[in-house]
């Protein structure tokens, strides 16, 4: 999968994440998650320092806004991308992240892999 990124051009994903992308949105779907992006080495393509064998998978994740349930849902999330990827994948929430400097860090550099319809 190919994403436009303003830094580098197309970003390219790995593809030991693109070969997953339609599970993924299967796990989005089962929790009513919002939205998800690569972010981290793996949104990098050829400029990072994804590893294949060893990386983890950093995802930015829209859960909504609270409710209860909500840290289940992410629980959950989290297991079955795991399990989906077999690799430690980390899950970033949107409404998460407070500093500054760390959303415009994502914002620029993230691969969106879902949107709920």
């Amino acid at each position: 999968m190919t994403a436009k990124d303003d830094n580098a051009g197309s970003v390219q994903l790995p593809a030991e994440i693109t070969a997953h992308l339609d599970g993924l949105r299967e796990i989005a779907g089962k929790y009513a998650v919002r939205s998800v992006a690569v972010v981290g080495s793996a949104a990098h393509g050829s400029h990072g320092s994804f590893a294949a064998d060893r990386s983890d998978l950093d995802l930015l994740v829209d859960f909504g806004e609270f409710q209860p349930g909500l840290a289940k849902r992410a629980l959950g999330f989290q297991r079955d991308a795991e399990a989906l990827f077999g690799r430690r994948v980390d899950v970033l929430s949107v409404h998460g992240i407070r500093a500054a400097h760390w959303r415009a860090i994502h914002d620029a550099t993230k691969v969106p892999v879902y949107a709920a319809a």
